[in-house]
Formats: structure tokens, C-alpha cells, sequence
């Protein structure tokens, strides 16, 4: 019995012999790094349309003319910092976006703008897996008027426009620093297309758009 007891204790210890040891290591909190600002550059694509209310409220407008949206774009930079249990981005931007007018498809002004833009994001934001996160994002921007190009004279665009809506979308990490998003939003002004409007209702830039870039986490 000894004999088997000593073969047998003598295999087990050549056999843990054979394969190197590791230790197991256990981090706290405070070992690993949360990584909770990053800066993404990044493009939009949009479209604009045109929502008009009468002049009175209550009144159903009656529209008298064309209008169609064209398309525009935007880039810039953002910093977003992670503030539990939100999310909080502040853009600056180059923006633009197009659109005709006139009495009839005939005879139809087209006007581009180009504004700097600079908007305030609050963001929520839930863990789908490892790499996939699903965003949504609450956005007020401030347009600023550089210049703008148009047909005809009639008018003049607003200096400034003030606009909030919503942006849903997800981003996915690449690596330990770096990540890639994309979002589609409603953006719905507050003021309107023209400083002096000439028809007789009102009329509010309403954007659809699309937005992707890169984060790196610092």
C-alpha cells in the first residue's frame, strides 16, 4: 500500500511539474481605468424640410407656394465625457443646408446657407455586449450665419437659428481607445428660414440627418 501511495503522490507531482504555474489576478475598482471623455471628429449628411403654422395659432396655414429641400452637410468635432448615469457632448461645426422657393415649380430660388454651429448633447446610452452600445441623444445647437448664396434677393436668411430634437443611433469599439458611431436625428428649428419672411405664414427649417465618425477614448 505504501508503494502505490508513493507512485501515486510521486505522479501528481510530475505532473504539476509539467505545466508552469499561474497566478490568478484579481482588479478592484481603482485598477481599472474608466475611460469617460473622448473627442470624435466627425460628418453630417441632411435634409431640410419646411413645417409652417399660420399666423394665429390655431390656424390651419394656406400655403401659396413651392417649396423643396436640397442637401447639406456639416462637419466638426465633439467631446463627450461620461457622467453616470449620463452622457454629456458639446460640438463645434462647420454646417450647411440648401433649398428652393418660389410661386411655382417653374420659377424656383435656390438658397445655401452656411452657419458655424455649436450644440449641447445630452445622451443616455445602454450596453448591448462588449463592443455595441445603443445611444440616444437630446441635442440643442446654435447656428451662426457666415454667408449664404441664393438666386433671387428677396428676403434675408436668419442671423441665427436655435434648434433642438433627438439623434438615435449606436457605436461600436474597435479597440481599447478607439470607437466608431452612427446616428440618425430630427432636428427641429425654433426660428424661421428668413429674418424677413415675405410670405403670410411662418416657416421653421426642420432637419432630417446622419451622422457617423470615429471617438478615441481618452
Amino acid at each position: 500500500m505504501e508503494k502505490i501511495v508513493l507512485k501515486i503522490t510521486t505522479a501528481v507531482a510530475l505532473l504539476a511539474g509539467s505545466f508552469p504555474l499561474h497566478a490568478q489576478v484579481f482588479y478592484t475598482d481603482s485598477d481599472v481605468r474608466d475611460r469617460t471623455v473622448s473627442i470624435a471628429p466627425f460628418i453630417q449628411a441632411n435634409t431640410v424640410f419646411r413645417r409652417t403654422a399660420a399666423e394665429v395659432v390655431g390656424e390651419q396655414p394656406v400655403v401659396t407656394d413651392v417649396f423643396r429641400g436640397g442637401f447639406g452637410g456639416a462637419y466638426g468635432l465633439s467631446v463627450n465625457a461620461h457622467v453616470k448615469p449620463f452622457r454629456l457632448g458639446f460640438d463645434a461645426a462647420q454646417s450647411n443646408f440648401s433649398y428652393s422657393q418660389g410661386a411655382d415649380r417653374d420659377n424656383l430660388m435656390r438658397t445655401q446657407s452656411h452657419y458655424f454651429m455649436l450644440r449641447g448633447r445630452l445622451g443616455f446610452a445602454t450596453q448591448m455586449n462588449d463592443e455595441t452600445t445603443l445611444e440616444v441623444w437630446v441635442p440643442l445647437a446654435y447656428r451662426f450665419l457666415e454667408s449664404v448664396d441664393r438666386d433671387g434677393a428677396s428676403g434675408n436668411v436668419a442671423q441665427r437659428i436655435t434648434s433642438a430634437g433627438i439623434e438615435i443611433g449606436s457605436s461600436i469599439k474597435l479597440s481599447e481607445h478607439w470607437g466608431w458611431f452612427g446616428l440618425v436625428g430630427l432636428d427641429n428649428a425654433f426660428g424661421e428660414f428668413e429674418a424677413t419672411p415675405t410670405t403670410a405664414y411662418r416657416e421653421y427649417p426642420l432637419w432630417v440627418t446622419l451622422s457617423t465618425g470615429v471617438r478615441y477614448a481618452l
